[in-house]
């Protein structure tokens, strides 16, 4: 079985995320926020280890080695970046593609 391990400032961004979230009024509820978040958790937890992984662009590398994408929503993709060793995944990193340093991977 593989093992998670989140960084502490992946924790901190999603937290704050929530935040963000709620008073930037994309969602009209903290709640709601909090669910959102939550999704991408469960996806990081149950889906990264399965789904495929892409080598991380030069100009990315300093996040992870790899990275993967979570679609969110129909204009909303989160990208994971992450290391790998054995069977632990070492989430280092997440943006997503409104991010103008990420948004180039929508096209890879």
């Amino acid at each position: 079985m593989e093992e998670i391990i989140i960084e502490d400032g992946v924790h901190y961004f999603l937290q704050e995320l929530v935040q963000k979230l709620y008073k930037e009024e994309y969602f009209g509820f903290e709640e709601t926020a909090h669910k959102y978040v939550d999704k991408i958790y469960d996806f990081i937890y149950t889906e990264l280890p399965k789904n495929t992984h892409k080598s991380t662009p030069k100009r990315l590398i300093k996040h992870g080695k790899y990275y993967t994408m979570y679609k969110a929503g129909k204009r909303t993709a989160w990208y994971v970046f992450f290391d790998k060793k054995d069977k632990r995944f070492y989430i280092e990193y997440i943006t997503n593609n409104h991010v103008s340093k990420a948004a180039f991977l929508k096209g890879l």
